[in-house]
């Protein structure tokens, strides 16, 4: 175990962190929610500060067995799972859009949207992707650079663009 490691789960104790778990020192995670890492998933910082952010006292965000993240920004106020065998690049998941969207988005008291992101076991997201609160990315899809995934993505598939479409083959 790397001494990175050790301070993380020293500093993070109500925090699960499965056995072979690798980060950085500087990996942050910050919030009221629970946040659940499995076996073996290694974090880095390679591409940019990887960011595992809970909002409410009932987020959840729970990371898979064997999971590869690097740079990539978690952010949930409703609830997160990344399946295992996954790899996240410098990417951005994020459950809500933190204001109301309708037309009386600035009027206080208005209900903000959560919902539930899956991400499915052996996919790829690639970096600058953002995937948005609703989605579901089926077992071993391909996110490519830049896209927004904005409705679900089917397993097997790639997909690409603003707004994301299934991608022709390779």
């Amino acid at each position: 175990m790397s001494l990175a490691t050790l301070y993380l789960q020293l500093r993070y104790r109500q925090l699960r962190f499965g056995p072979g778990f690798s980060a950085p020192a500087r990996l942050r995670i910050r919030g009221p929610g629970r946040v659940s890492i499995g076996r073996d998933v290694r974090i880095s910082n390679a591409s940019g500060r990887t960011a595992l952010l809970t909002f409410h006292a009932d987020s959840h965000i729970e990371i898979g067995d064997r999971v590869e993240i690097d740079g990539a920004g978690l952010m949930s106020a409703s609830r997160i799972a990344i399946g295992a065998d996954a790899v996240l690049g410098p990417c951005l998941v994020v459950d809500t859009d933190f204001h109301p969207v309708g037309r009386s988005r600035r009027q206080t008291g208005e209900a903000v949207e959560r919902r539930p992101i899956q991400i499915g076991k052996k996919t790829w997201v690639q970096g600058k992707a953002t995937i948005l609160k609703g989605v579901t990315v089926g077992d071993g899809a391909v996110v490519r650079w830049g896209s927004l995934v904005t409705s679900d993505v089917a397993a097997g598939a790639t997909v690409m663009g603003n707004p994301a479409r299934v991608a022709g083959p390779d």
